[in-house]
């Protein structure tokens, strides 16, 4: 499976991404990430918008490469992951969406809300997925 990585910004966590991923700083840096997950013929598989708070990435630099697989980024930066909590749903896929999967606008997608905590609970990322 190959990943496509199609943007990559930093900036400070926003209100709904402060809540999600339990930040208390208002000025929080988050790295914002937008990929597209390919199958084995080279055919859109999902379209993912991730966060990943900075804080929590000892060491982590803008220019390191964001990588597709976050336990080979928590490896790298020392973080053992505790749980995972995810909300499945079904949505109609936007303009953006559908453009990235290949679709017709409206196509009914599955939608995967997930985040990652560490072993002390603390949230490491922030994952929405549409397939």
């Amino acid at each position: 499976m190959n990943v496509a990585l199609i943007a990559q910004t930093a900036g400070t966590a926003n209100v709904l991404e402060r809540a999600r991923l339990e930040l208390n700083d208002p000025e929080a840096p988050v790295l914002r990430l937008a990929r597209i997950r390919y199958d084995a013929n080279d055919s859109p598989l999902a379209y993912e918008e991730v966060v990943l708070p900075l804080d929590r990435f000892p060491g982590f630099a803008l220019h390191d490469s964001a990588t597709s697989d976050i336990f080979e980024l928590a490896q790298r930066h020392g973080l053992l992951f505790g749980r995972a909590r995810a909300r499945i749903s079904m949505v109609r896929a936007s303009g953006d969406i559908a453009l990235h999967l290949g679709i017709v606008v409206g196509t009914h997608v599955l939608k995967l809300d997930r985040i990652i905590e560490t072993t002390d609970g603390r949230p490491v990322e922030w994952r929405v997925a549409f397939s």
